[in-house]
């Protein structure tokens, strides 16, 4: 009897010490939710901050995305995403995963999200996973968090640079070993002033860190840069998994882990955006001799106009026009511009809105390709020196309007000439002209010319 008693007394101790250890207990429960989200995910794991059944507020929503290895049916493939990041650390019995994380005096659990996908899900089926998580879990809206490693790593650059709707939903990301964006994908996030720490190993056999690298300064390098500005850190080691040493918790950059880093970052939404955007696009005319801008607006409030920007290479760019707002208050409208003097080959367009306060919002980048026309120009020499000489055969004779403009599609010369004749042979000067890329334009009745040339 009495060793039963000591037996009972011993058990009774365990399951008290069991109960005082901090960081385990239901609150490090991962969940298995086997529901469709989107075409390409069918389940995933749920983490709720301990006292979140009984309690009201709402958390900070950290979602992470897996590695190729670890894509699955949402079914019985779904413990292949306890493998790495934040689900393993969670499911780790030795090592427990902080309940909570203090930066600037305050004190955050997250509800930590993982999504399984059956294939590399484009970006809508993401937001969907997000609007599911806002519509049905407590979440403070200006505190979402996108993580990713690898085949992740690349879900979450393209997320957050496909357009400033999704960007603008974001509070920070944390691509880990991911791909590579271009430099109208920077921009997006540049323009959402999206916080960006990025992280790699410098001899990565399978993505090179390079990507993380080139698109860290791509962000930093747009018109303007983000505040804050991107930041990385590129492990100076060997192998693909980086992820081990960025979510651990020990590991900090200037003091913070990887976790108090996003902490310290909320999207601040206070006031209602000026405008709900709905259909924007841009498109080149049957003639192929302009490119036609629209875009609708489903609501305005407090608009008072619109920037349209064009730029050649996605990263300079200058003023279009000014469009002035509908004026409808709470209402929405449409609005369509032309550009009828696009750059030959690939032409950027970011729209820009100004509210009434002085403030302005992006609304991403869109890309046209104009053909070059059937007219012959040829220009030499190219890479030119001082003077260049054009020459065009076409029936058309009489006043031709000749321009030289920059890159962003400034003009910065201008002469008028007259063509007499089908052939035409022309000098230009272009004296006073710094180094540089710069376009050649042609216009007349009906000619329509441009062509790129070099300054040396």
């Amino acid at each position: 009897m009495q060793e039963f008693f000591q037996f009972c007394m011993r058990a009774l101790l365990c399951l008290a010490l069991i109960a005082i250890i901090p960081g385990r207990g239901i609150s490090q429960v991962q969940t298995p939710r086997h529901v469709t989200t989107s075409p390409s995910s069918n389940g995933f794991y749920e983490y709720l901050p301990a006292g979140y059944e009984t309690g009201s507020q709402n958390y900070p929503l950290l979602v992470f995305v897996h590695g190729t290895g670890e894509l699955g049916d949402g079914g019985d493939d779904l413990p292949k995403v306890l493998a790495n990041g934040p689900p393993k650390l969670l499911n780790d019995e030795a090592h427990p995963f902080p309940t909570s994380f203090t930066v600037n005096g305050h004190t955050y659990s997250f509800i930590i999200l993982s999504p399984q996908f059956i294939y590399w899900p484009p970006s809508a089926d993401v937001d969907a996973f997000i609007t599911y998580a806002v519509e049905h879990y407590r979440v403070d809206a200006n505190r979402i968090y996108l993580t990713g490693i690898s085949l992740g790593g690349g879900v979450t650059w393209f997320y957050a640079s496909m357009n400033s709707t999704y960007s603008n939903k974001l509070a920070a990301i944390l691509p880990v070993s991911g791909s590579a964006i271009d430099a109208p994908s920077a921009q997006i996030i540049a323009s959402a002033n999206l916080p960006v720490f990025a992280t790699h190993n410098q001899d990565d056999p399978t993505v090179p860190s390079s990507n993380t690298i080139n698109n860290i300064a791509l962000i930093n390098n747009s018109s303007p840069p983000p505040t804050p500005l991107a930041i990385d850190t590129i492990f100076p080691v060997s192998g693909h998994d980086s992820w081990t040493t960025t979510y651990d918790p020990a590991f900090t950059h200037r003091g913070l882990n990887v976790y108090q880093w996003m902490l310290q970052y909320s999207r601040g939404i206070t006031a209602p955006l000026p405008i709900t955007l709905g259909d924007y696009g841009a498109s080149l005319s049957t003639d192929k001799m302009q490119v036609d801008i629209h875009w609708t607006t489903l609501s305005e409030q407090n608009n008072r106009y619109f920037i349209l920007q064009r730029s050649a290479d996605g990263q300079q760019f200058a003023n279009l026009d000014t469009i002035a707002a509908a004026g409808i208050s709470g209402g929405g409208d449409s609005y369509t511009y032309a550009d009828h003097t696009p750059f030959p080959g690939k032409n950027f367009y970011r729209l820009t809105q100004a509210d009434l306060d002085g403030k302005t919002s992006f609304y991403g980048i869109l890309q046209v390709i104009v053909p070059a026309a059937n007219v012959s120009l040829r220009i030499s020499p190219n890479p030119s020196s001082g003077t260049l000489y054009l020459d065009l055969v076409n029936p058309e004779q009489g006043m031709l309007q000749v321009s030289v403009l920059d890159i962003q599609g400034k003009v910065l010369r201008s002469f008028s000439f007259r063509k007499e004749s089908p052939g035409y042979h022309q000098p230009v000067d272009l004296g006073g002209l710094a180094a540089g890329s710069y376009f050649i334009r042609i216009r007349g009745n009906t000619i329509r010319e441009m062509q790129p040339f070099i300054i040396k």
